[in-house]
């Protein structure tokens, strides 16, 4: 295995980043707000602002066809598929194999799980196994991975990354449980992605990056969302944590010497 463009370049290498960046930011920020509007007010939102809703999980492809289609870089962008399955499915199970380890582990300490697994139930949840994926890979694996990982290097790129990933996520912190921004899921979120951009990362850049492999990882974390964990299980969600960075840090390690070994 070979690591691909992870010789770090100068800042303005490549200014696409920045407005794909921020493209992607305003689209999913601006059509999320209708609900968020609505659940601030404690009332349910009409279909405009529940369509809306749907739409803005596609923020980072919409950013990418304004960025890379004049650039001519769509072939670059969709392209990358075929692997070995191995991969795809490995890549699947992931993040249920952390949430059953991190469940395990609350069980050992004396805990009490609701559930062991999270699968998607509502028609919302089904629904977001399938766009968000779609949505935001093609953006953030598909166009800015290598990018990032040219400028600054795959173990920190991938690291800038998913904070970027997880600040994007802004609106969706307005929730309509809190009736609000709910501070303690954005702060676990921002937690969490730059964790889990380092795992992504590894499995991507071992198959060869396949945009299979990271829809599957992506689609994998809605089969078994570990978030919808009653709060007050909040020794479940630490451990989560937990497990989640000393495994992103095994994959920045592994990562690290592999591309000591290229370079």
């Amino acid at each position: 295995m070979q690591l691909r463009g992870n010789r770090p370049t100068g800042a303005g290498a490549d200014g696409a980043l920045g407005v794909f960046f921020s493209l992607a930011c305003a689209f999913t920020w601006l059509l999320a707000v209708p609900a968020a509007l609505a659940w601030t007010r404690g009332e349910a939102p009409p279909p405009y602002a529940v369509a809306c809703a749907g739409l803005s999980a596609f923020g980072p492809l919409f950013a990418v066809l304004a960025v890379a289609g004049p650039r001519g870089q769509l072939r670059e962008v969709f392209g990358r598929w075929r692997t070995s399955p191995a991969w795809i499915g490995l890549a699947l199970v992931t993040p249920a194999a952390v949430h059953l380890l991190a469940t395990a582990l609350y069980v050992a300490i004396g805990g009490h799980p609701s559930r062991w697994f999270h699968p998607p139930i509502t028609q919302e949840d089904l629904a977001a196994l399938v766009v968000f994926p779609l949505g935001e890979e093609f953006g953030w694996r598909g166009f800015a991975h290598s990018r990032m990982a040219r400028r600054y290097g795959v173990v920190r790129g991938s690291v800038i990354l998913g904070a970027v990933w997880g600040l994007w996520h802004l609106m969706y912190g307005i929730t309509p449980e809190a009736a609000g921004f709910d501070p303690l899921q954005f702060a676990m979120t921002m937690i969490e992605l730059p964790l889990y951009s380092l795992l992504i990362a590894w499995v991507f850049e071992r198959s060869g990056r396949s945009m299979a492999v990271a829809i599957a990882f992506h689609a994998g974390a809605h089969l078994d969302h570990i978030e919808r964990a009653p709060r007050a299980e909040l020794g479940l969600h630490a451990l989560h944590l937990a497990v989640l960075a000393v495994l992103a840090m095994l994959a920045a390690r592994s990562l690290a010497r592999e591309t000591r070994t290229v370079m």
